[in-house]
Order: C-alpha cells, then sequence, then structure tokens
C-alpha cells in the first residue's frame, strides 16, 4: 500500500496531466458525450467557441475551432483580425505552449500513441534541428498566399473572386490541409464514409491517397517519436514557439542542485519533444519554444532542479 502511495506521489503531475487532458479532450469534442449518453451539453459551445489549440472548426464532435484557424479565415476574407491576434499573443505570452502540453487533443491523442509501450527513438541532432523549420515553413507559406488574399478582397474584387477560385479549398480552409485535426475529426471519416464503406477507391484521386498515407504516417510514427507532429508540421506550434521565447512563464534550471549531463541527464532522456535542457541557460530554457510545459523533466528530476518561473527573466 505504501508502494502504490509512492508511486501516486512520485506521478503526481502526470496523472494530473491525464486527467486535464481528458477531460479537455470531452470538453472540446463534448458532442460525443451528447451522443454517447442523454444529455445537452449546449452550454460549453460558448467556452470552446474560439481556443488557443489546433481543432478543426469543421470537426462534427465539437463547435468551435482553433483562434489561429479563425484568423487565416478572417484573412482569407479579407478581414485583418486584429482582436484575435491581440488574443493569441496575451494567451502565448501568459500560458506560454501549457495548451498544447495540457489542453490540445491532437497532442493528447499523439501522447495516447507514445504511451503504447515501444522503446522511444530519437533524431540525430542536427536532423532534428532541421526538421523543426518544417512548420515554419508551412506558416509562412500561408501568409504568403492568404495576406494578399485579403488585400485584394478590398483593392479589386473581380481579381479577388479569381484568386479565391484559383485556390480553391485552400482559401476556405487555410490551416485545414496542414491540420492533423482536420485529418481525424473530418478528412478520415469523409473517407470512410463515402470512399472505404461503399469500396468507391477509383474516386479518391492522388492527393486524397497522399493526405491519407502521410497523416497515417504521423500518427503510426507518433509511436517511437513522441509528439512528432507537434515537433515539425503544427502550424499552431509554429507560431506558439516563435512567442515562447517572450513569454512570462517558463521552466529553470537551479544551478546549485543541477549536476549536468556527465552525471545525469535524466530531463534529457524523458523530454518527449527532445530538447537539449543541458545545453540551455538556467535562467529559463524553452529548447528553442518547442516546451510545451509537459513537466515530466520537473517530475523525474531526482535532484528537483527544475522549477517554474513566472517573470520577465
Amino acid at each position: 500500500m505504501r508502494f502504490k502511495r509512492l508511486k501516486i506521489r512520485e506521478n503526481s503531475i502526470t496523472i494530473t496531466r491525464r486527467i486535464i487532458q481528458i477531460l479537455a479532450f470531452l470538453i472540446v469534442n463534448y458532442i460525443i458525450l451528447e451522443i454517447i449518453f442523454p444529455i445537452n451539453l449546449l452550454s460549453l459551445e460558448g467556452l470552446t467557441k474560439v481556443l488557443p489549440i489546433l481543432n478543426s472548426p469543421r470537426n462534427p464532435f465539437s463547435k468551435g475551432g482553433g483562434i489561429l484557424e479563425y484568423i487565416f479565415f478572417s484573412m482569407a476574407e479579407g478581414v485583418f483580425p486584429f482582436f484575435l491576434i491581440a488574443v493569441l499573443l496575451l494567451v502565448l505570452l501568459f500560458s506560454n505552449r501549457f495548451f498544447c502540453g495540457w489542453i490540445c487533443p491532437i497532442g493528447s491523442i499523439q501522447d495516447v500513441c507514445a504511451a503504447i509501450p515501444t522503446k522511444k527513438r530519437k533524431f540525430k541532432i542536427q536532423t532534428h534541428k532541421t526538421l523543426l523549420n518544417i512548420k515554419y515553413v508551412f506558416i509562412i507559406i500561408t501568409i504568403i498566399i492568404i495576406f494578399p488574399l485579403g488585400i485584394s478582397k478590398n483593392a479589386n474584387i473581380l481579381f479577388y473572386i479569381d484568386f479565391k477560385s484559383q485556390l480553391g479549398t485552400f482559401a476556405q480552409q487555410p490551416i485545414g490541409f496542414f491540420s492533423l485535426s482536420e485529418f481525424i475529426f473530418v478528412y478520415f471519416p469523409y473517407l470512410v464514409q463515402n470512399i472505404f464503406l461503399p469500396a468507391q477507391f477509383s474516386a479518391l484521386e492522388f492527393g486524397g491517397y497522399f493526405i491519407l498515407f502521410f497523416y497515417t504516417l504521423i500518427i503510426v510514427l507518433s509511436v517511437w517519436y513522441p509528439r512528432i507532429y507537434c515537433r515539425y508540421i503544427c502550424p499552431f506550434a509554429a507560431i506558439s514557439s516563435a512567442v515562447s521565447e517572450y513569454s512570462f512563464l517558463k521552466l529553470a534550471r537551479n544551478p546549485v542542485k543541477c549536476v549536468g549531463r556527465s552525471e545525469c541527464g535524466v530531463c534529457e532522456n524523458i523530454c518527449p519533444k527532445q530538447i537539449r535542457i543541458l545545453d540551455e541557460q538556467f535562467e529559463f530554457f524553452t529548447g528553442r519554444g518547442e516546451c510545451n510545459l509537459c513537466l515530466e523533466c520537473k517530475e523525474k528530476c531526482p535532484y528537483d532542479a527544475i522549477v517554474i518561473k513566472f517573470g520577465s527573466v
């Protein structure tokens, strides 16, 4: 009995985080509960309407969407969303990537994949650093295309209509092509219902097969490479990691307690984002903005050297 209590105490952060992740998943996707149980949870609609996470607005189990999806959709419609951008920046400045680590359903799904008992793998350091840039490329491409589209609506409506027509689906859902939420909750159910069950495989074009293969591969790789989508592809991660360094909420290492990599290195070994924590400064670390505050390093550190800091340094 004492051993069980000790085990719970040692894993108290992880247990708390898992409970919050489950609750957050069910609240964001509350329609699942309405389908299973005869209850009306319409009161949750306002709470989940706009969230600082990745969540497709077309998700049939949710009445809301991710704030980044709304921002880019507004830009595509010729409306510059000053208020939404300000809200997003304030949330990131005060909570850093807490919502990525504790609330986001897509992050939780990847954590479920990573919980499958396999030997976790890591990319080579240089490979990892190179792959981190992929999500920035995706978000920059999206901005380069969508921002001029929105401007053109106010400058030349005929050009805007033609431009938007040429972009097709991309103009309606700019983040959708890079969204694992879109794939899991929207695209894959569509494939099952309209392609796989009626066996209409010829109706699926090359692009559809590519998306299916690509995101299926990402989900499978999440078993061996925790949070691989968050690290390298997620558009919300690209924005939040760029702001992370300036956030008031960070983790830091106590220089008196931390004994370094040669004598320990536990924090780096268990970090799901492959952050080289011991190469970072003691004052605070974000791993180039990749830390999502899961606090596994703090929980497992045998010297209690990881601390949570809130402030300018």
